[in-house]
């Protein structure tokens, strides 16, 4: 279902068609009772749009947000933007530390995260800022 994209191949606009507007944004720290409540906040924020399936947006936003818990240790933020085409959900952290998608191995307890976000979401990226890093994943809105 999702795709990796290069944010700095600039194209992105083909797909996601002009930018609309920043639907909520929220300041968290990293800890582990972040995940659920970023969860809740994004299911709520995506109620008002039915074509997003909010069951997927909610794993989806999990995985974002646990690997910055946890490989990042640092304050972060979630977003939710809404597109021409699509809603984008944006993890914002304080590490360069970019996110990848790692060959599975179900040995192992952890390594799944990337692989969840791949096939739920739309498309997914990262852009480096000067303060950090974007991890981002998009879902298309009919």
């Amino acid at each position: 279902m999702g795709a990796y994209l290069d944010s700095s191949q600039g194209n992105l606009g083909e797909r996601f068609g002009a930018f609309q507007t920043l639907i909520a944004s929220w300041d968290l720290p990293a800890a582990a009772e972040t995940v659920r409540e970023a969860r809740e906040y994004v299911v709520e924020s995506l109620s008002a749009l039915p074509a997003i399936d909010s069951e997927l947006a909610a794993l989806v936003t999990s995985e974002l947000v646990t690997n910055s818990v946890m490989h990042a240790a640092t304050q972060l933020s979630v977003s939710l933007e809404r597109w021409q085409y699509m809603v984008k959900l944006v993890v914002e952290d304080f590490s360069f530390q970019i996110p990848k998608l790692t060959p599975l191995d179900v040995s192992l307890d952890t390594g799944r995260g990337m692989h969840i976000i791949e096939k739920f979401s739309d498309a997914w990226g990262y852009e480096l800022t000067e303060r950090g890093k974007r991890v981002w994943a998009s879902f298309k809105c009919e």
